[in-house]
């Protein structure tokens, strides 16, 4: 994943990468995780970034 962000980047895309602990891919929601919020984080950078 890190190379994919750094090819990215290079390529001027404007990217985030967040890993949250003890989860796999495919949290949902992340409701009463370490994920809980990641809709609202990402819908910030969208918004930032478009």
């Amino acid at each position: 994943m890190k190379r994919r962000i750094d090819n990215l980047a290079a390529n001027g895309i404007v990217t985030e990468f967040h890993k949250f602990p003890n989860l796999e891919h495919g949290f949902g929601l992340g409701l009463g995780t370490t994920a809980q919020g990641w809709i609202d984080d990402a819908i910030n950078f969208w918004r930032a970034n478009r």
